[in-house]
């Protein structure tokens, strides 16, 4: 007899773990704080077999990266952990009615939304994606400091201009050889580079990109469908209507994997401009009154489709294959 997991939130900070179990023979939550370090999370392990949990399914909110430690750990021991978007826990808090803010009532509340909605399963990726996503995501850092360095060195004073300049180029130099590192990196790889040359064949797609692409994505199995991939990046449309009154437009969602859209912007831009089998698509979707900022973001979603295609079917980018052809495409 498989007996059912018992749920546990756990709210997330830098340096703490605030952790809620929901035991069914009790009313009320039980409650821990433990470091949010190696020796806290074997801790918060024991504490769990102290309490007869040996089987939970374990929540937590996807954080920035300090939840990804605790919950390495935890699914190393055998426990169901999903890492879920705050929005949704957001969302189920305020249908709960929940007006209370605080580190407590966060878990507890973490561990109801996990009870009552039971999220997919969290798999941790692969080490060589891991190893890359920590390269790429540093390399976003680093290019954040540079831009900042450059725009206060337009309107500093003479006297700080050379040491701002000294930190520019010191920063231009971490950025080439971190390039150098995660190119190398891929090389070493065989099935990361053999999806990076993939990606690469999509116009509007470098080496830069592709590598950001691969991290953010990670197993392209994990996705069942293009649709899903899209959903994942936050590029999915989002309608606005009801009844007769109401007719907003048409957005995308953005609640999703904000890095992945972020990587996709430029590529999309570049793709409207170099590939001369889009421009039909693009002159409709002009023609039915698209600004051209939404004219992009349907170029970032037809681009993770496409993205999605060309790593889930292992062939590069078919440009044939993008749009159906004319006869097709006036048939009602």
């Amino acid at each position: 007899m498989t007996h059912p997991l018992i749920p546990v939130g756990i709210d997330v900070s830098k340096a703490t773990l605030h952790v809620a179990i929901l035991l069914p023979e009790r009313s009320k939550p039980q409650y821990q704080t433990f470091d949010n370090t190696e020796a806290g999370h074997a801790a918060l392990q024991g504490w769990l077999v102290e309490r007869g949990v040996t089987s939970a399914h374990i929540c937590l909110e996807a954080t920035s990266i300090y939840g990804h430690g605790v919950a390495t750990a935890l699914h190393q021991q055998g426990h169901r952990v999903s890492i879920v978007n705050p929005v949704r826990i957001h969302g189920y808090a305020k249908s709960q009615l929940k007006r209370t803010k605080a580190d407590r009532p966060d878990a507890t509340l973490i561990a109801q939304f996990c009870r009552d909605l039971k999220p997919s399963a969290w798999q941790p990726s692969a080490e060589d994606i891991e190893t890359l996503q920590a390269y790429t995501r540093r390399l976003d850092a680093l290019t954040h400091m540079l831009t900042q360095e450059k725009n206060r060195l337009a309107i500093s004073p003479e006297a700080l201009k050379p040491n701002i300049e000294a930190h520019i180029t010191f920063l231009e130099n971490q950025v080439k050889a971190l390039k150098k590192q995660f190119r190398s990196h891929i090389k070493s790889h065989e099935s990361l580079q053999a999806q990076a040359d993939l990606l690469v064949s999509i116009v509007g797609i470098g080496p830069d990109t592709a590598a950001r692409l691969l991290a953010e994505i990670g197993d392209i199995k994990a996705f069942g469908s293009a649709r899903q991939l899209a959903a994942y990046a936050g590029l999915t449309p989002q309608e606005h209507t009801s009844g007769t009154s109401v007719q907003g437009k048409t957005r995308l969602c953005k609640i999703g994997n904000a890095r992945l859209r972020k990587a996709l912007y430029f590529p999309a831009i570049a793709f409207l401009r170099c590939a001369p089998e889009l421009q039909p698509w693009c002159e409709r979707l002009a023609a039915a009154g698209k600004t051209k900022m939404a004219i992009v973001g349907a170029a970032m979603h037809k681009l993770i489709r496409i993205v999605y295609g060309v790593l889930a079917s292992n062939q590069p980018y078919d440009p044939s294959k993008l749009l159906p052809p004319k006869s097709a495409a006036a048939t009602p």
